[in-house]
């Protein structure tokens, strides 16, 4: 059953690249992945999807001498309803559920060995060390479970204490992750002493001098306290697997239930999933960040923590990605309260300085833009919530606002949010062969020293210019200027521009710092330094790009993958070249990210991604990308 289950899952989750049956959605899930298999086959017909070889394989995989799957049709799955994928986090598991949407229950038992489909025949679910499979009529619903031993252990740990039982000593070097130092004895070195040759005639021992050494067994003593401590592991390891399989049992219970009487589901209770749910689209998402165990616990971690608690309690965000004739398509929301929307609306508030736009390379294959209104949010931080504070009942809560009132009051907010730089503009103009410098160290053996050597060589990077628009730059070239005489030998100072020597993570990558008025230049790129400190033509995209870039509201990306197959093979990685060109070379396109204005407290990233036109739409290149993805690996 293994294999076929691994396999089965694989397969049907690639049609959810991206994630009535929307009932059988738990309300404690997190994360919501609905794929529409009907609207994915109008896009790429079934018969096609049959011929790519990943399926191939994966149905040959599946099949036996039994029951020989040919197509995907073999599967008994219903291709024209909905695939759904649902996580869930608790404090003692977290799963992860694929409901599978069928149309013949007989085609799907074949897929598994005749012990589980007696089980399922029988009793409509069989359980694995992996999960619980449930078959209903017109769903098979695969829960991959993974428990939480460290919760079974804080229970039996309780449960000790409540009882007032003696543990065992060192009770925490019994955990998954104990590693004993002395579980391997030292092997003593055998050493063979050969007899000396004689020259003289052997001389026989008597039979009575012939004699064995007697093997001397030293019997190992156990104190009464060593023998207590192994009475008491042994009783606490029978409590701990005995909640274990009771808690195991449990939760298995919870979702065997929740599949016969699904009146807790996300569709009936959660009235924002409800009207995304209803959306047309080939696929969609739905996320609850406070569902998610993980993010509540991160929350405990804040001094403010049940204010925030209050602003995320309602967040949601929910994405729709559709096939269009041109490429891909996603709308990714988020749904914030009414203060984060405030908020996000002053930091979103501040213009972009176009004068940025004059230094992206002509040659520029991507940019991004970053633009926020620091103070602007501060400030309406500050508006909401300082109030809040001083109006708590929790003393700390009071302090914290005491706090913050001096820092308001004595340092200057307005121009420390002038130094961050709160407006951005990246380019990458693709790669590039530089002379790069590295150190090394040459051991001579007769004197025993080491001799620095430097040496140069020619390496490919990749060229990114940052320009940034801050009306303090001045003080950044006050420090290089005192770096430079303070004879710091990894600044240097040429005409118009300065020349960090190891740039950042120790890559021996140098970059470069020029300052233009109040626009500061950042590139490991020297030639943007050199011969462009007035700017380029802005010739690298076409005027739709530039236009809707500075109209941009806080965020907006651009990025032409054309040229990415040979990008790649520049970075030196790929151990077969011919293949990956083969495979990849024609995977091609645009993308372009745009986060629209937040309206009805909800605010859009729109992502748009456009194909080379080599595909009849955007479901046949993901596959043929899926497919590629599969053959380079295999």
């Amino acid at each position: 059953m293994k294999n076929i289950f691994c396999s089965l899952f694989a397969l049907l989750i690639t049609f959810s690249t991206f994630s009535q049956v929307e009932k059988m959605i738990s309300d404690s899930a997190y994360f919501v992945m609905e794929v529409d298999l009907g609207k994915i086959a109008k896009s790429v017909p079934i018969e096609e999807i049959n011929q790519l070889e990943f399926v191939k394989k994966t149905l040959r995989t599946i099949s036996t001498d039994e029951n020989k799957i040919q197509n995907l049709y073999d599967l008994g799955v219903n291709f024209s309803s909905k695939l759904i994928v649902f996580n869930i986090e608790k404090s003692g598991f977290k799963s992860m559920n694929v409901i599978i949407p069928i149309d013949d229950q007989e085609k799907v038992l074949q897929l598994f060995d005749q012990y589980d489909q007696a089980e399922l025949r029988l009793k409509g679910f069989v359980k694995s060390n992996k999960g619980v499979i449930s078959l209903e009529k017109s769903t098979l619903l695969i829960s991959l479970i993974d428990y939480n031993n460290y919760v079974y252990r804080d229970k039996t740990n309780a449960l000790y204490a409540r009882k007032g039982w003696e543990k065992p000593k060192n009770i925490y070097a019994y955990n998954d992750y104990y590693y004993e130092s002395q579980a391997y004895e030292p092997v003593e070195e055998t050493i063979v002493y050969e007899e000396p040759y004689l020259e003289e005639e052997s001389v026989e021992m008597p039979p009575s001098e012939i004699y064995e050494e007697e093997e001397i067994v030293e019997e190992e003593i156990i104190s009464d306290e060593e023998l207590k401590q192994i009475a008491l592991k042994k009783r606490y390891d029978e409590v701990l697997d005995s909640i274990t399989n009771a808690e195991q049992l449990n939760i298995e219970n919870m979702h065997l239930n929740f599949v016969k009487s699904p009146a807790n589901n996300l569709y009936d209770n959660d009235e924002e999933f409800r009207k995304v749910s209803k959306q047309s689209s080939d696929a969609k998402m739905y996320i609850n960040p406070i569902m998610n165990l993980d993010m509540v616990n991160v929350l405990r971690h804040y001094p403010v923590k049940e204010y925030i608690y209050d602003e995320v309690k309602d967040m949601r965000q929910f994405a729709y990605i559709n096939f269009s004739p041109t490429g891909i398509e996603m709308d990714w929301n988020i749904k914030v309260s009414d203060n984060f929307a405030e908020i996000i609306a002053e930091g979103s508030s501040g213009k972009i300085d176009k004068d940025l736009f004059k230094y992206v390379p002509d040659n520029a294959q991507g940019l991004a833009i970053y633009n926020l209104n620091t103070f602007g949010a501060y400030e309406k931080l500050k508006e909401i919530y300082m109030p809040k504070l001083d109006a708590s009942d929790d003393g700390e809560m009071v302090l914290a606002s005491a706090v913050w009132s001096t820092i308001d009051e004595f340092i200057d907010i307005e121009a420390v949010t002038s130094v961050y730089p709160p407006k951005v503009l990246v380019s990458y103009a693709g790669f590039k062969e530089v002379l790069l410098s590295k150190t090394s160290y040459e051991y001579d053996s007769e004197t025993f020293e080491y001799t620095e050597v430097d040496t140069t060589y020619l390496e490919k990077i990749p060229m990114f210019t940052f320009a940034l628009s801050n009306e303090r730059a001045y003080l950044l070239e006050k420090y290089l200027k005192a770096f430079n005489k303070l004879g710091e030998e990894k600044v240097t100072k040429n005409e118009y521009y300065y020349t960090v020597e190891q740039g950042p993570f120790d890559l021996g990558i140098p970059f470069h710092i020029a300052i233009v008025d109040d626009i500061l230049i950042v590139t490991n790129d020297e030639s943007v330094v050199k011969d462009h400190l007035n700017g380029f033509d802005q010739n690298a995209f076409n005027k739709d790009i530039y236009k809707k870039a500075r109209k941009s509201t806080m965020v907006y990306a651009h990025m032409d993958f054309s040229t990415i197959t040979p990008d790649i093979l520049d970075l030196g990685l790929m151990k077969n070249e011919e293949k990956f060109i083969r495979l990849f070379g024609d995977k091609t396109g645009k993308v372009d990210v745009e986060l629209t204005p937040i309206k009805d407290n909800r605010m859009s990233y729109q992502i748009n991604m456009i194909t080379n036109g080599a595909y009849k739409n955007g479901g046949y290149f993901l596959f043929e990308l899926i497919n590629s993805v599969f053959l380079f690996n295999d």
